[in-house]
């Protein structure tokens, strides 16, 4: 089978004819996000085992006699106290397709031992909710109507937060340096958008004035956003870091106890949140606004992202199939 390869930090992904996985399943799309660049680049290499070669992508949609699954991409140990609630990834023995063992950017792959949930939709519609809109779910969690939200980020899982938040009837504020996403952001249900320059916190607070946030979501994660962000909540409000750019945040423990302040991080979601994302999805609450790349054209997709040419998620499929 044709495969998209990482064989060295750094360097384009390499398209080469590999042996078919055992117990493999057709893929019919995977989502390209910006882990997996993190991965490519190296940049976590650190932090996560990761043995070369290997096949990357997590966001994966598998077919069956004709229909679609998505693929839960979490697996834990079983045992341990995360995965008992639910959250195998948080647990110390986490093992996630595409990052730790061959994934699918690929024409097939080996899913024999993680949950699949089906859906009535394309694999290339779809493969965006296994990863971005699992993530988004968990993100807005015991958010309701009426809350202020702040959004910092304008990449594919913010753009599926926002539409969540929409329906959930909160109020709802975005920050990006990105027009073309901004603008997208406004089409699927932002209240006020912010164009930043600079920090996003600055430029945030700049356009708020003296309200604050009940909750911000950063999807971006990096010193431009996170810096000074807990002075922008309201008291008892909740800061929720999804992104994962290596920002440091720092916040006093006057401000934290005082106002009381939450501040979590939000790592993927619960095989539940999977089948939220689909839920709202076929009630047509979702738009994955998934952008297809045949799987020849991969390392024209990674220059897109990396470039924020990309309004939403880019999506590949085999060479062997139409987008669709």
């Amino acid at each position: 089978m044709l495969a998209a390869v990482l064989t060295e930090f750094g360097k384009p992904l390499s398209l080469v004819e590999v042996p078919n996985p055992s117990n493999s399943m057709k893929v019919g799309a995977t989502g390209l996000c910006h882990g997996d660049l993190h991965i490519l680049l190296g940049e976590w290499s650190w932090d996560i085992r990761l043995s070369l070669p290997i096949i990357l992508g997590h966001e994966i949609a598998v077919v069956k006699e004709g229909k679609t699954y998505l693929v839960y991409n979490a697996r834990g140990c079983g045992n341990c106290k995360a995965c008992k609630s639910g959250n195998p990834q948080y647990c110390e023995r986490l093992n996630v397709i595409g990052v730790h063992r061959d994934g699918g950017f690929a024409e097939r792959v080996d899913v024999s031992d993680l949950l699949l949930a089906p859906v009535n939709g394309s694999p290339a519609e779809t493969a965006p909710l296994a990863d971005a809109g699992v993530t988004a779910v968990s993100s807005v969690h015991g958010i309701i109507e009426g809350d202020r939200v702040g959004v910092l980020g304008t990449g594919a899982v913010a753009l599926l937060s926002v539409q969540l938040l929409r329906n959930i009837g909160a109020e709802v504020w975005v920050v990006g340096r990105n027009q073309a996403k901004l603008k997208k952001a406004k089409e699927l249900g932002a209240d006020e958008l912010v164009f930043s320059k600079g920090e996003y916190s600055t430029d945030l607070s700049g356009s708020v004035g003296l309200r604050k946030f009940d909750f911000i979501l950063d999807y971006v994660g990096s010193d431009n956003t996170l810096r000074e962000l807990p002075w922008l909540l309201e008291r008892t409000g909740e800061l929720r870091v999804v992104g994962e750019f290596g920002g440091e945040l720092k916040i006093s423990e006057q401000l934290l106890v005082l106002r009381g302040l939450r501040i979590r991080g939000v790592l993927y979601g619960t095989y539940q949140d999977l089948l939220k994302a689909i839920k709202f999805y076929e009630a047509g609450k979702l738009k994955t606004l998934a952008l297809p790349y045949s799987l020849k054209e991969i390392n024209t997709a990674i220059s897109d992202l990396m470039e924020g040419k990309i309004v939403g998620r880019a999506v590949i499929y085999p060479d062997s199939d139409e987008f669709g």
